[in-house]
């Protein structure tokens, strides 16, 4: 018991620690990885911004392949109208546009919403926003993963 503990204490380390150096921002969700997916793209194309442009499970995918994966889905998401004027901006900024939000079931069973961190995607690209800028992406977007995970 007090191993499955440690592990699970220095998982929750390890994730929070990997989201402070990488961008990578875990979140975890009390839901499965199905429904967590699905509260998120819900979420997504009711709020008025964003538009949902592709949803992909990863473990179904690897099933074709006789392969096997715990519960993984990628939701690829956007607002073409934000977006747009970034591509122009700079162009490589595509590699990590459309935003990305990946669902994940752990070896605990846990499920995770991982997301890019807005101020390093676009920091990585060199594109300058205010803060007042990306505090209003940041919530939009915070907004949208909170109403997937709890």
């Amino acid at each position: 018991m007090k191993r499955a503990i440690f592990g699970l204490t220095l998982l929750a380390a390890t994730a929070a620690g990997f989201s402070q150096e990488s961008g990578v921002v875990p979140r975890e969700s009390k839901f499965s990885v199905a429904e967590t997916a699905d509260r998120l793209e819900s979420a997504i194309k009711a709020s008025g911004t964003y538009k949902v442009f592709l949803r992909m499970d990863h473990a179904a995918t690897a099933k074709e392949v006789g392969a096997s994966l715990r519960p993984s889905q990628l939701i690829l998401f956007g607002n073409p109208k934000g977006g747009a004027p970034l591509l122009a901006e700079a162009p490589t900024l595509g590699l990590d546009l459309p935003n990305r939000a990946l669902v994940w079931e752990d070896a605990s069973g846990k499920v995770w919403l991982t997301y890019n961190d807005v101020r390093q995607t676009l920091g990585r690209h060199g594109v300058k926003r205010t803060d007042e800028q990306l505090k209003v992406i940041d919530e939009r977007q915070k907004g949208l993963f909170d109403k997937a995970v709890e």
